[in-house]
């Protein structure tokens, strides 16, 4: 049983505030004037035609799947590993397997979500005669571009994704750094290791990395009190392009947009800020301190696997994040390990999510910004919506509209339908759930709407908050006619 939102559609969302009732085009207001002068005796009857008419031609409510992001399984990795590996995965995105894997969800969908109708029944839809009905109303008489003067204000793009890792959406890198042994290598080294690796996943290895000082008395309360790790966190300068979100918490981020991390070897917020823009998505960074074991802690059954509370080593850390961050996102306090505890201070988060346009999809226009929320008037346009959890991607809901398009497609061709229905419009946005990103929701729509038809700014569901950001619409380039050619 899902969950769903209702909420009725918002024509004109200037001032953000949200109407309760559809609002009239002008065709509908000049019908009500002409039945407005029509004769006593007929007037009652005429008028409550008319506004039956009407209402049957207005959008009708939308909902808002919330079941689909409650139920959304979570990405593997959500935060940095608390523990040092023996390898590292790559940070970039499989494009071609993640398309592949949505264009499968989509074909062995048992229907499609298309104004309430069946995948069959929208793939014979006859497009003109539906923008006829439209034209009576709206002026919908062709496929075309409504005309908007909401702007989008960016000054950089983000990385699109590339096409050489695992088909996950959400990606990690794990170790950056391992020991090595200075005893001659009397075998032939495993794959994937070299002539003295030591895999700091065995019990009691020395971890790799803590280029930070040495903090003495080595404590717990010693290490959050630590003046220098402080001094630094304040003393930061905010790189280019980046608005500062916190400064020196005792924690770091987590959430479902974490993409990956790197170990530094100083306090480097320009080097880590580097690192998040040439990074894939990557649109928000988190530089932090970290106590960790200098062995992995081990209760072992012998004196060379027994080391459950070993002396620490002070690790820089900067993990990138795909989608905006601040202080409610950082949670993450530590950890223990055994008898061992890992703390966090000097936390700094940085964000570069409102001065970003997302990266340009094949076939797309320039996506358009949607300052006021995520599209929730599509009405009798709207034809579906997904929810990916991850990183805000918008290749996912390119992708879906495109799968979904063919697969109408292919419905009518086998129908011999001489139209289907295509998507010519999407609108992407990021979920946020108590403050901490959820992933990219996705809808789809049959013709361009103007990024004015945005006003859904999030609901509520017992005591929990959902927040729409980053909203963005894509419009094909050549809007597709829905007709065989």
């Amino acid at each position: 049983m899902g969950f769903p939102v209702l909420f009725w559609p918002e024509r004109h969302c200037f001032s953000g505030q949200r109407i309760y009732k559809p609002s009239f085009q002008p065709q509908q207001q000049k019908a009500l004037h002409h039945f407005s002068g029509i004769t006593s005796m007929r007037s009652n009857i005429a008028f409550a035609a008319a506004l039956a008419h009407i209402a049957a031609a207005a959008p009708a409510p939308q909902q808002f799947d919330l079941a689909a992001v409650l139920n959304a399984p979570s990405p593997t990795n959500t935060a940095p590993p608390t523990t040092a590996v023996a390898t590292s995965s790559s940070t970039s995105v499989n494009s071609a397997s993640l398309a592949q894997s949505i264009s499968a969800a989509i074909n062995t969908e048992a229907s499609a979500s298309v104004t309430g109708a069946s995948a069959s029944a929208a793939s014979t839809e006859q497009p003109s005669s539906a923008l006829e009905k439209r034209g009576g109303w709206g002026g919908w008489g062709e496929t075309k571009k409504v005309t908007s003067s909401a702007k989008p204000t960016t000054s950089s793009v983000a990385k699109p994704v590339s096409s050489s890792a695992p088909s996950t959406t959400s990606v990690q890198t794990t170790g950056t750094a391992t020991t090595s042994s200075s005893t001659s290598c009397p075998t032939t080294p495993e794959d994937g290791t070299y002539c003295g690796f030591i895999n700091p996943e065995d019990p009691c290895a020395v971890q790799p990395d803590g280029y930070g000082p040495k903090v003495t008395p080595d404590t717990v309360e010693a290490f959050k009190s630590y003046s220098e790790f402080h001094q630094q966190a304040q003393n930061a300068e905010t790189p280019s392009g980046y608005e500062q979100v916190f400064q020196d918490l005792d924690a770091s981020v987590s959430g479902n947009s974490y993409i990956t991390f790197y170990t530094l070897e100083s306090y480097d917020v320009a080097g880590c800020a580097a690192h998040c823009d040439n990074t894939d998505l990557c649109t928000a960074f988190n530089i932090y301190i970290e106590r960790d074991p200098s062995l992995n802690p081990t209760k072992g059954d012998n004196e060379s696997t027994y080391c459950p509370n070993p002396s620490s080593i002070t690790n820089y850390k900067c993990s990138l994040w795909g989608s905006d961050i601040d202080q409610e996102s950082a949670t993450n306090t530590g950890d223990n390990r055994e008898d061992f505890q890992t703390v966090v201070v000097g936390s700094n988060g940085y964000d570069k999510t409102n001065n970003t346009a997302p990266p340009d999809q094949d076939g797309w226009d320039k996506p358009e910004k949607c300052d006021n929320g995520a599209i929730s008037g599509g009405g009798n346009y709207w034809m579906g919506s997904h929810f990916y959890p991850g990183p805000y991607n918008p290749f996912n809901c390119a992708h879906y509209a495109q799968a979904q398009t063919e697969k109408n497609r292919e419905g009518a061709r086998s129908k011999g339908a001489k139209s289907y229905t295509p998507v010519n419009m999407f609108n992407s946005y990021m979920v946020h759930k108590n403050g901490k990103a959820q992933g990219t929701y996705c809808q789809i729509f049959d013709t361009h709407l103007s990024p004015e038809w945005a006003g859904f700014k999030g609901t509520h569901s017992g005591r929990d908050r959902f927040d729409v950001k980053n909203s963005w619409t894509y419009s094909l380039k050549n809007l597709d006619d829905g007709k065989f050619h």
